[in-house]
């Protein structure tokens, strides 16, 4: 196991206390102690019940801060997508926890991700309780909201302290700990964006493995054969965690998070603007993984897309019509491809000024591909590892299923979504980005047990 509790104070210089272990919820007193000796506490959740060896989690939770503190709950509701930490409810919450001097979050990462707003809004110290083991946005700095309709990582706040409780994690719903499961085998694709992306010149970096070999070597730890379900659970809290801490320190997701990220966020978008329901974050990352392994394969081995002539790598003159049309089925008022076109545009911008960067890469084309081909990863292992654990790693598979067609359109959106440099933006600078791909790469993760 890692030391989480050093390794958190080191990442975050400081900033954050980890308490991970079983019955680490017998720390929530003490840490709010820590934080503030007496006065106003708000109790942030989402009023969806959470229990562990019988009791109540938020009455546990409650029964260490009653005598000390006035407590008040603001409870944040969701809909069909569940809490969706958009505009409105960013600040209904602010304004509901507005007089605290320290929040309390018992949840999801979702949840998670709100108290790290409101904390930061209010000014005050956030204390997380994590009940399940499902995301790693537990352990970093930043948030994921819903702007304008689009998906979008901000800046947000540490945590004071993070309370890792193995034996609540392992009471929560399996499907929650398979979605963590997804989140946490990206790291054997992700790099290879982030990589790209940094050499290109379009992303500040540097590169470097020391955001990614922990938590890589964490995910190995959790899908080895032949390990009980306490370590497996150990690795995974491990893994989850460092990720968190990775790209909090980095003050970016990039490091870990690739083409699998982006289409994760792509469905959710859709589903949101259409009313439907989708699957969770995770769920749909470990799916998406071995979508854009296969996606690495295809681009590095059949489309050879490093030996492309630095006069043939410009942006399509229609990109802006491609950006709306993309995005015009979803929302017919032109209000989400805007905002995404208004992203994609910078990412444009910003290729466009590293002109010699990408001249150095193409120079050094042998090299960068090395690495890339190190980091890429391979689409039979996503599968294998997200099947040790029962996780999906078909699209089928997800629940509700995302059908062909919906699986398609998202691979396809790829480019088209935000300002961050993929190889789905290279691809289609280089004229490859089209339909025929997409299919070429859904058949090659579908013959590694992924895909549709």
């Amino acid at each position: 196991m890692t030391d989480l509790a050093r390794a958190s104070l080191e990442h975050s210089s400081g900033a954050m206390t980890t308490v991970s272990r079983p019955g680490a919820l017998d720390a929530v007193g003490s840490l709010a102690a820590s934080l503030l000796a007496g006065g106003s506490v708000v109790l942030l959740g989402d009023g969806v019940g959470k229990s562990v060896r019988g009791a109540d989690v938020d009455a546990l939770v409650e029964a260490q801060l009653a005598e000390r503190y006035e407590l008040r709950r603001v409870v944040v509701a969701g809909g069909a997508h569940g809490v969706v930490l958009d505009e409105s409810t960013l600040d209904a919450a602010a304004h509901d926890a507005a007089g605290a001097e320290l929040v309390v979050s018992v949840g999801s990462g979702t949840v998670t991700d709100l108290a790290k707003v409101v904390g930061q809004r209010l000014g005050v110290p956030i204390l997380a309780v994590q009940t399940a083991a499902s995301v790693n946005g537990f352990a970093d700095s930043l948030s994921v909201l819903v702007q304008r309709g689009a998906k979008r990582t901000s800046p947000s706040a540490w945590p004071s302290a993070l309370v890792i409780d193995h034996d609540v994690l392992a009471a929560a719903p399996d499907r929650l700990s398979r979605a963590g499961v997804g989140d946490a085998v990206a790291v054997w694709t992700s790099p290879a964006d982030w990589y790209l992306a940094c050499a290109l010149g379009v992303d500040p970096g540097p590169y470097t493995d020391a955001w990614t070999a922990p938590v890589r070597e964490a995910v190995e730890r959790m899908t080895a054969p032949g390990v009980d379900d306490a370590a497996r659970m150990a690795g995974l809290v491990d893994a989850l965690t460092l990720g968190g801490l990775m790209i909090g320190a980095a003050g970016s997701t990039a490091p870990l998070s690739g083409c699998e990220h982006l289409l994760s966020h792509v469905l959710d978008m859709r589903a949101m603007a259409e009313g439907v329901d989708h699957d969770l974050h995770g769920a749909q990352v470990g799916v998406a993984s071995v979508v854009s392994a296969a996606l690495w394969d295809v681009a590095l081995h059949e489309e050879r897309i490093l030996d492309v002539a630095i006069e043939d790598l410009e942006p399509p003159a229609d990109l802006r019509e491609r950006v709306l049309a993309t995005w015009a089925p979803v929302d017919a008022s032109g209000a989400l491809g805007e905002e995404c076109w208004t992203a994609v545009e910078r990412k444009v911008d910003r290729w466009r000024e590293q002109r010699d960067a990408v001249a150095a890469f193409l120079a050094d084309r042998a090299a960068h591909g090395a690495e890339l081909e190190r980091l890429a990863g391979d689409p039979a292992s996503c599968a294998a590892a997200l099947a040790t654990w029962g996780a999906p790693a078909t699209f089928s598979g997800l629940a509700p299923a995302v059908d062909a067609e919906r699986a398609r359109w998202a691979l396809g959106a790829l480019p088209f979504m935000r300002d961050r440099m993929t190889l789905a933006d290279l691809l289609l600078f280089a004229g490859r980005w089209d339909g025929a791909l997409v299919e070429r790469v859904l058949a090659r993760a579908g013959e590694a047990g992924g895909g549709l």
